[in-house]
Formats: C-alpha cells, sequence, structure tokens
C-alpha cells in the first residue's frame, strides 16, 4: 500500500477520505473498457451464477425505475444490492443492500483497495467497489445503473454477462462530457447507438420519442434474446385520472404516491420485468404503494424548509436538468392548480440551460436563479437569467433559498429543480 493511502487510513475525517480516495491516481474521462477489466480481473470480481443481473441504461429515469423496481422486489421479499448515481446527501447512497445504505467505513475500507491502481475514473472506481460490495453477499439480484456511456461504461465490465436490461428515455445531456479527445458525439444517432448497440441479454425499452425508438430498434437488430418494446409490448393507458398496465396477458389498474404521467410511464418496464420473473399482480401494486423517490417529483411534506412557507403553499422538488425532463416536468405542473407558481432553479455548467428553460416560458410566473454553494461547476446565476431574459422569460437572482421563499403569497406551487446536486443540497437544508 502506498504511503499517501496508508496517511488517508489514519486520517479522522471519513467524509474526505472518501473524497481523497476517489481523487487519488484518478483520470479524467476516458473511454475503453482495458483498464477497469484488468483491475476486475485482479481482485477477482466474477459474475455470478446464483444471482439475476439488471443493468439499466439511457439519458433519464435510470434512477427512478431502479427504485420502482427494486420497492417491487422487497414486496417480494427477494434480497438486492443496487448502485445508483448521483447521490442526493451522502456518498453511501450509491451502494445499498436490502433497504440499507453501506456503512462509510466499510465503503472507505473498500476504496483504499480500489485507490491502489492507477488510470482509473472516478465512476470506475465506484462500479469496482460495487463489485467488492457485492462479491460474497447472499442476494437474489444485482442492480447496475450505467454512466454517461454505454458501450464503452465501466459498468458493463462489471455486469458483463446481465440477465435483463432496461433502457429508460434517451435525449441529449452532458454537453460536455460527450465531449473527449478520441470521441465527439455530435447527433442523436450516435449517442443511441453508444447506449444500445451492445446489449445482448433481454432488453425492456421504455418509453421514447418516435427518432430515439426506430433508432433502438435498428441497434437491437442483431440481438437475439427476447426484446420488448413500450407501445407494442406493454405500456400505461390513463383513463379518467385512474392509471392501468397492460400489455398481451394482463391489465390491472395501478397507483402510487408518484405525481406525473411520466412516473407512471417509468413504472412500465418494471412491472413488465417483475411480471417476466413471476412476481404476483398482487405483490406488484403493494411496491408501487410504496415507492419513495427523493428529488425526483417529490412533494415536501415536512422539514425545515417549509418555516417560511403557508399551510396552502406547495414544495417540489424535481432535479430535472435537461430538454426532455423540463418539458415533462412543466406538464406535470400545470395539473396543479396554483395562481401562484414559480420555480427556484440552479444548474451545473454541463448542461444547455436555453433548451432546459425553454418550457418554463408562459408556465410559471417569475423563475428566480441561486448559485449552489456545493459545488464549483455551476452556471452562474448571472448568466441563468441573461438566458431568461433572451427567451422572455420573467426572472431575478436571490443569494438563497430562504431569501426566496420569503416571498411567499398565499397559495403558491414552489418548484425547486435544474440539478440533482441542487436537489441533494436543499435536502441537506430540510433535515
Amino acid at each position: 500500500m502506498s504511503r499517501s493511502i496508508d496517511l488517508l487510513e489514519k486520517s479522522p475525517n471519513k467524509q474526505i477520505n472518501i473524497e481523497k480516495l476517489l481523487t487519488l491516481n484518478q483520470h479524467k474521462i476516458r473511454l475503453g473498457l482495458t483498464r477497469i477489466k484488468k483491475v476486475i480481473k485482479r481482485l477477482k470480481i466474477t459474475h455470478r451464477l446464483d444471482i439475476k443481473y439488471l443493468t439499466v441504461n439511457g439519458t433519464s429515469a435510470k434512477n427512478s425505475i431502479i427504485q420502482i423496481f427494486k420497492s417491487i422486489l422487497i414486496q417480494h421479499r427477494q434480497k438486492y444490492a443496487a448502485t445508483y448515481s448521483p447521490h442526493l446527501i451522502s456518498i453511501t447512497e450509491r451502494f445499498e443492500h436490502n433497504q440499507k445504505f453501506i456503512k462509510l467505513n466499510k465503503l472507505k475500507n473498500i476504496l483504499i483497495k480500489v485507490a491502489k491502481y492507477k488510470n482509473l475514473t472516478h465512476f470506475e472506481k465506484l462500479v469496482i467497489a460495487f463489485g467488492i460490495f457485492i462479491k460474497d453477499l447472499k442476494l437474489d439480484w444485482a442492480i447496475g445503473e450505467f454512466g454517461l456511456f454505454g458501450r464503452l461504461d465501466g459498468m458493463r465490465a462489471l455486469f458483463n454477462k446481465p440477465n435483463y436490461h432496461i433502457i429508460s428515455p434517451i435525449s441529449w445531456d452532458h454537453l460536455n462530457w460527450t465531449k473527449t479527445k478520441k470521441r465527439n458525439f455530435k447527433t442523436l444517432k450516435e449517442i443511441v447507438f453508444e447506449k444500445t448497440s451492445f446489449l445482448k441479454s433481454a432488453v425492456y425499452v421504455s418509453k421514447q420519442d418516435p427518432e430515439v425508438l426506430k433508432l433502438i430498434k435498428y441497434n437491437l437488430r442483431n440481438n437475439r434474446s427476447d426484446k420488448f418494446f413500450y407501445g407494442s409490448d406493454f405500456k400505461i393507458i390513463k383513463k379518467n385520472k385512474r392509471y392501468f398496465y397492460k400489455d398481451n396477458l394482463y391489465c390491472f389498474q395501478i397507483k402510487s404516491n408518484l405525481i406525473g404521467d411520466y412516473m407512471y410511464e417509468n413504472m412500465a418496464p418494471a412491472i413488465k420485468l417483475a411480471l417476466d420473473n413471476n412476481i404476483p399482480i398482487n405483490t406488484i401494486k403493494k411496491g408501487l404503494l410504496k415507492v419513495d423517490i427523493k428529488g425526483r417529483l417529490q412533494i415536501v411534506r415536512k422539514g425545515k424548509l417549509l418555516r417560511n412557507l403557508n399551510s396552502k403553499d406547495k414544495l417540489i422538488l424535481d432535479g430535472a436538468h435537461n430538454a426532455q425532463q423540463s418539458e415533462r416536468l412543466v406538464k406535470v405542473m400545470n395539473e396543479f392548480k396554483f395562481k401562484n407558481k414559480y420555480a427556484v432553479i440552479s444548474m451545473i455548467n454541463s448542461k444547455d440551460p436555453v433548451s432546459f428553460l425553454k418550457p418554463f416560458k408562459g408556465k410559471f410566473k417569475k423563475l428566480y436563479f441561486l448559485d449552489n454553494p456545493e459545488q464549483n461547476n455551476f452556471i452562474p446565476k448571472e448568466k441563468l437569467k441573461a438566458v431568461a431574459d433572451k427567451l422572455k422569460i420573467k426572472s431575478e437572482i436571490r443569494s438563497s433559498f430562504e431569501e426566496v421563499i420569503q416571498s411567499s403569497k398565499s397559495k403558491t406551487l414552489w418548484l425547486a429543480t435544474g440539478s440533482l446536486y441542487w436537489m441533494g443540497y436543499l435536502l441537506k437544508k430540510n433535515y
């Protein structure tokens, strides 16, 4: 073990230890699976035949889909481990086993093992750490969320033979991060290819834009495993404000505390996968009722953030950060009958503020822009306001969330959005 790693073990601040371990010998985004495969082999992390592997890849709703399926597994008394990205409050949220997050000290000890290996990216280190975490666990399911890429994503090296794969909605995102020295993804066609062309296992395709769906079907043409598509093989039907799941065999009503049509659409591939694994319908229904997703269309019902709000106000947190997500989010917000609607927005600089803000025009009384004190890569609030001005959207800049909501009027809808990191910051303040 190197001297720098040995010193980290003796440091009293565990949270700092984690961050140091993740940056030690770190390499910037570097496409390719050779490095991570070598480390996985050296650590003897092998594919296990005693568990089922599920990977989820796409642009939006990956975490939501996993949370939905996980909730169903819990009701079915299945043992599972799952990894998510990013975390909202603590990095320990990235590794979950049977409703419990990994202990901070245990994660630190795992990352000490990983930190010895050079030229790994931040994400690759966490992928390998998850492999170590689940290596000896008694599991029925292991669930992995892909990062920015697909074909050359580190998760593919760890989950090299998944039983199932869910493709979440695909769109443009991460404008800066999809550009590397070797690759510059300039078209949606390239993005879809990178995320879907390599898939060989059974595939469940979420609701997609027509152009994206066409590209996915083309990329899966050589996949000889089962393929199921939203719309033709399974779907969600909304009738008289009630939601129904329907496929070629089943049709039944579903209920959830989640809000928004697209959240119910996110349930569809998880339900289909559960049915294909012989999970009873009643168990699925119970799982859907208990889904709890932080920072995604989350209605804040208690906590410090509500102190300055009126009892009739509503505060919703949603980490939407691209055009596709903001369009869907604004559509959901239109369903709330509030005369006063305000959005409080902070974004990181890898996102496109123009396409994100466009759907808000004419739908909200005013937008408020803030900097995120916990991020150094946010878009300055002044720049966001300049974008809003060009789009002719009424907006103001503020120094804090508390300063914004002090102007609350009776029966006001407050929406905080723009970044999952921003959601994490607000959730910390709420406790």
